[in-house]
């Protein structure tokens, strides 16, 4: 039987006193999306309360549902999540659990971290936790999510996780140790 092996199986996570970079792996990753007027309801009926608007994230038990567009939505859940096979048929549903690498970066120095990598304003008055980016790092498309105050995910496709996993951390080595 085939078995998943992380684009980042051979990354060592980073971390510093005051910085933490590191895989988050042991998630389902599905894109939905509808067209009809009942869309909104017919999944907030499967999934809980919807993001109010695009570029923002909802937290239902234990699964984080982001507003990506008017009527499409990511829904990021546990490994063993059924929200896909509970959706089929009433919406497009998208598996994109193993074509994405999700990074977390978490520490006082996350937002500056991430400012020196990404065209977005990470201010913590402005990216606010369940703030969600759909941006690029070195010309690769990553979607970021503000997990708490200095807390992030990154989700990257995997075929450039490697690429963008030496960016960040490369980008935290300021932040290193000095013993």
């Amino acid at each position: 039987m085939l078995e998943r092996v992380s684009a980042l199986a051979s990354a060592t996570p980073y971390v510093s006193a005051v910085l933490n970079i590191a895989e988050r792996p042991g998630f389902t990753l599905t894109q939905v999306a509808g067209l009809g007027a009942d869309f909104d309801s017919k999944l907030s009926a499967v999934v809980g309360a919807l993001p109010a608007a695009v570029s923002r994230a909802q937290i239902n038990d234990g699964r984080t549902i982001f507003r990506i567009g008017p009527a499409q939505f990511w829904i990021v859940g546990p490994e063993s999540d059924d929200v896909p096979a509970r959706l089929a048929g009433q919406c497009a549903v998208t598996p994109l659990t193993s074509s994405r690498v999700r990074i977390a970066i978490e520490g006082a120095p996350a937002r500056e971290v991430l400012a020196m990598l990404a065209p977005v304003d990470f201010a913590a008055s402005v990216f606010t936790p369940g703030a969600v980016a759909l941006t690029g790092i070195h010309h690769t498309p990553v979607t970021i999510h503000c997990t708490g105050e200095n807390g992030f995910d990154v989700y990257v496709m995997r075929t450039f996780a490697r690429d963008v996993w030496d960016a960040i951390t490369d980008a935290g080595l300021r932040f290193a140790d000095t013993r």
